[in-house]
């Protein structure tokens, strides 16, 4: 990157992603419904991420491509969630209290729907795959809308 602040936006109808550039790295994306955004590419790294956000879309592997993202101000603990659950395949729910458990703490469901609540890097990172304990849709910062278009689109 040459700049130090940019702002790009990835569209695949019915989804955009928003992406937050500084000082070369990715500091935050924002997931929404593509109504009203426009494509707006300025890396290689947003055009490749453009070029996967279509595939996933079009209900293909999407092959993320590999980001800088600046985990600057993630605790330890998020981190180590949001690692954990990039690890939760394409189609598959796990609950918040799984995911707990998977990073060595089965008491802290709720600070795991914190770090949900948190993540910086959705649909990447894909936060949408967690789930309430009796299977239930809750909790998703886009809307439960979304949350149900995605889980249905990747087949869980």
């Amino acid at each position: 990157m040459t700049s130090p602040s940019l702002t790009e936006t990835c569209v695949a109808a019915p989804l955009a992603l928003g992406i937050e550039w500084r000082g070369g790295e990715i500091i935050k994306m924002r997931l929404m419904w593509s109504e009203g955004q426009e494509p707006s590419l300025a890396s290689p790294a947003g055009e490749a991420l453009q070029a996967a956000l279509t595939r996933y879309v079009a209900g293909e592997e999407p092959d993320w491509p590999e980001l800088p993202l600046s985990w600057r101000g993630v605790s330890d603990f998020s981190r180590q969630v949001l690692t954990a659950l990039t690890r939760v395949p394409l189609g598959q729910k796990v609950s918040y209290g799984w995911l707990a458990a998977r990073v060595g703490r089965p008491k802290a469901a709720r600070a795991v729907g914190r770090v949900m609540a948190q993540n910086p890097f959705p649909l990447l990172i894909p936060c949408h795959r967690v789930v309430g304990s009796s299977g239930a849709l809750v909790g998703f910062g886009p809307g439960l809308k979304m949350k149900q278009y995605l889980l249905k689109r990747e087949g869980a």
